[in-house]
């Protein structure tokens, strides 16, 4: 039936269309096209200088090089103070150099190396290609209005989650690598897991595992592994002839068990697909060291997964202290949602932020060019 939450929703949503802030709909949409007109400008006066290969710019120092970066930067808008001659690369640059590196997806250490002499030699004219690729790709994801959302952009390597209409925490993300691309869908999230086990895919099990039990098969007590056969029967490592197996003949089903090990972290996120990818933790905290965050096998594992739980959940009463209590006591917990979340998977290489911010992302599945 039509329940006083529906009635509340659909009244957030009449307002914030008449308000005309709603992030679902053509907002985006909208502040690309913006940012499409002022890189039009800037390609039409003959975009900006390339700055010359050379050694990694260190804060600080001095390199003939760095005038070209400052007007470079001032065409883009990143420099402030445009007029001024630069001798060494002083703080006001480094500033600059940063909130540059911060648009475009990368580590935002003043140091100016390759991915960032990359980015910063980027034609115009490529990033007026990028924009218009994307404006039609927002166009397409926020056509249908939605409300309350959440929002993986796959080259940002970001989730957010959106309510009513309004972008309400964001988290980092690592996505599948090229050979095992995050697949773009969108699904309904049902349930959050609480200490899951980790059912490990056949693929991975008899062809990654596999070796490795081969070669000790304590390997699988020291990562808490459960064997199972068919039927669903735990069954005794020990008894097993692990040499005569290899990846065509692997009659086991490997499931491990919750702990600080279980490559799905603490915390599962399912929404249900054709795909069979999740969100979920990660014990591999050190991925996320890394501004370019490629490397699953297609689900996304999400940086701070209490956190983002705790915005998540907190309609369903769960704070952060309760989730945090349920965790400790390493049963599998799964709280169902009263009404199922949307969860949309996106390929946005380029995003303008509600301030005018132009944010450009690197093309890691190689969609730009197509």
């Amino acid at each position: 039936g039509f329940t006083r939450r529906a009635a509340a929703r659909c009244g957030a949503l009449l307002f914030l269309v008449l308000a005309g802030h709603v992030a679902a709909d053509s907002a985006p949409h909208e502040r690309l096209q913006d940012a499409l007109l002022r890189y039009e400008g800037i390609a039409a006066a003959g975009g900006w200088p390339a700055t010359p290969d050379g050694p990694t710019m260190e804060p600080g120092t001095a390199d003939p090089r760095i005038e070209v970066v400052a007007r470079r930067l001032a065409i883009s808008g990143d420099l402030e103070n445009a007029g001024r001659e630069f001798d060494t690369y002083d703080e006001e640059l480094q500033s600059a150099v940063r909130r540059f590196q911060a648009r475009h997806g990368l580590e935002q250490d003043a140091r100016i190396g390759k991915q960032t002499l990359r980015a910063l030699n980027a034609p115009a004219a490529q990033r007026v290609e990028q924009l218009r690729r994307n404006i039609e790709r927002t166009r397409q994801v926020f056509g249908t209005p939605r409300v309350d959302f959440l929002l993986v952009n796959i080259p940002a390597f970001t989730v957010t989650l959106f309510r009513e209409g309004v972008e309400r925490s964001t988290t980092r993300v690592v996505v599948g690598d090229d050979d095992t691309q995050t697949p773009l869908f969108e699904a309904q999230l049902r349930s959050v897991v609480l200490n899951p086990t980790w059912t490990v895919p056949r693929t991975i099990a008899s062809e990654e595992l596999l070796p490795k039990i081969q070669a000790d098969i304590g390997y699988l007590a020291r990562n808490g592994y459960d064997v199972v056969d068919r039927n669903g029967n735990r069954i005794d490592p020990s008894g097993i002839d692990w040499p005569s197996l290899n990846k065509n003949n692997f009659p086991y089903t490997l499931v491990q068990r919750p702990g600080p090990f279980n490559e799905l972290g603490r915390i599962k996120f399912l929404f249900p697909n054709d795909y069979g990818v999740c969100m979920h933790d990660t014990p591999k905290k050190f991925l996320f060291s890394h501004d370019s965050r490629a490397f699953s096998h297609g689900c996304v594992r999400v940086e701070d997964p209490v956190d983002f739980a705790a915005h998540l959940l907190g309609p369903e009463g769960w704070t952060r202290d309760r989730i945090a209590a349920q965790l400790d006591t390493r049963e599998t917990h799964t709280i169902v949602l009263a009404e199922p979340l949307p969860v949309v998977l996106v390929y946005l290489t380029a995003e303008a932020a509600a301030d005018g911010t132009v944010y450009f992302y690197r093309d890691i599945y190689g969609r730009d060019a197509g």
